[in-house]
């Protein structure tokens, strides 16, 4: 059993490739170009696996991981405090060759296990290698929960400013892009599930089952997660609708507040033969006394209702 791991490959180890393991030229081609979707191809004598791992902060330099755009012109999602690393991962009769851009936990961990078995066969580490890609999901999908949990206390203490709203925003094109990594993930893992390659053999096709089970519950998991965040943007709605209804409660009442005195000077104002203030001393402050008695008692008319 050989294993060759291949890091940031240049023209001389893509020759290597080529030119000792017959890697197709097809799958040549995709290394040079990378952001592959998640898939399973089959040549002749060997299979290419191409799925995608989660680095968080403090791996691959401490950064989210920067892939290059798509074929088809798109560009993976930037989450916040992780990014995805592509992994591909070539299989023949007694070898492996995983081709790895960016420091990378789950070869490592794969390695790990290698040195324990070196008696290990061509399934047993392709097994290793697809399920520590798939498990680094899982603290990126508890850190999300959490953010979201900080997200909903915000919401329901009445916080409705832009700065969540943009979090909400970022959460859910991570929970996008993480669905469209994990989707084919699954169906990479159903495929070797049908013991269709002669990479999986009856020993290995347990393992194979458990990779199957931890992708469908992380799906699952961004399920649930996807609903939460949709209940959490309603709630937010809502909050923002009650606060808009408050402030027009209040104002509407400053208004009604304001148009008793106004109503009184009005009166006053269109009086000029018979007005208090000429023939008594006391007419003008009467009326200032009746604007201010009609002030408090709007006032407090409204506050009873909780208008203020």
């Amino acid at each position: 059993m050989v294993w060759l791991a291949v890091g940031d490959p240049g023209p001389r180890e893509l020759a290597l490739l080529r030119d000792e393991f017959g890697v197709h030229e097809l799958a040549m081609e995709d290394i040079q170009k990378r952001g592959q979707r998640p898939k399973l191809d089959t040549y002749t004598d060997q299979h290419m696996v191409v799925v995608y791992e989660a680095l968080r902060s403090g791996e691959a330099g401490g950064v989210a991981v920067a892939q290059p755009a798509a074929a088809d012109g798109t560009s993976p999602a930037r989450a916040a405090g992780f990014g995805p690393a592509e992994l591909h991962l070539f299989t023949g009769r007694n070898w492996l060759v995983s081709v790895q851009w960016a420091a990378s936990p789950a070869v490592d961990l794969a390695r790990s296990h290698f040195e324990r078995h070196r008696d290990a066969r061509t399934g047993e580490l392709l097994y290793a290698l697809l399920d520590a890609a798939a498990d680094s999901y899982f603290p990126v999908l508890d850190a999300m929960a959490e953010r979201m949990d900080a997200l909903e206390d915000a919401v329901l203490e009445g916080d409705t400013d832009a700065s969540g709203l943009r979090e909400m925003l970022s959460i859910k094109r991570e929970l996008l892009e993480l669905r469209r990594l994990l989707g084919p993930m699954r169906e990479v893992a159903n495929s070797l599930l049908r013991r269709e390659l002669p990479i999986v053999d009856a020993a290995a096709l347990p393992y194979f089952q458990d990779l199957y089970d931890h992708l469908v519950r992380l799906i699952d998991q961004l399920d649930v997660y996807r609903d939460l965040l949709a209940s959490i943007l309603d709630a937010r709605l809502t909050v923002t609708s009650n606060s808009l209804n408050t402030i027009m409660k209040r104002l509407t009442a400053i208004t009604v507040l304001l148009m008793a005195p106004t109503l009184v000077a009005g009166i006053y104002g269109m009086n000029f033969e018979y007005m208090p203030e000429l023939a008594w001393p006391f007419g003008y402050p009467m009326a200032v006394a009746i604007m201010a008695a009609l002030m408090v008692a709007t006032y407090m008319y409204f506050r009873r209702r909780n208008w203020f």
